[in-house]
């Protein structure tokens, strides 16, 4: 059992809930609002921008952002093409056409795979 010093360091804020950002599988921007998606299914939602969500997440982690409304964790990537993602769900996440072209991104997908 981790003691409270332990959730504190681990553990990110978000919305009203502790999260462990590599429970993290990705997340969804609804508009003003974002969906956290959990690697054991779960899923809620906060009244938090991606933007601001992914903010906080940066320094937790490998989360790249391949669209306008996705954040993946790098963690659950099965594999990847030069348009997609293919998580570990089997869910496709696409690349939005500006950011496919990116050599940021590209050179993300080399250094991990």
């Amino acid at each position: 059992m981790k003691n409270f010093a332990d959730i504190k360091k681990d553990s990110v804020h978000i919305g009203g809930r502790i999260v462990y950002p590599e429970q993290i599988m990705m997340l969804v921007a609804d508009i003003n609002y974002t969906t956290i998606y959990l690697a054991d299914g779960q899923r809620f939602m906060v009244a938090t921008t991606i933007g601001k969500v992914q903010k906080t997440l940066q320094v937790h982690g490998e989360f790249v952002r391949p669209n306008k409304s996705q954040v993946v964790n790098w963690a659950y990537v099965r594999s990847s093409t030069s348009k997609q993602l293919l998580l570990k769900n089997n869910e496709i996440v696409r690349f939005s056409r500006r950011r496919e072209k990116s050599t940021n991104i590209i050179n993300q997908i080399n250094s991990i795979f």
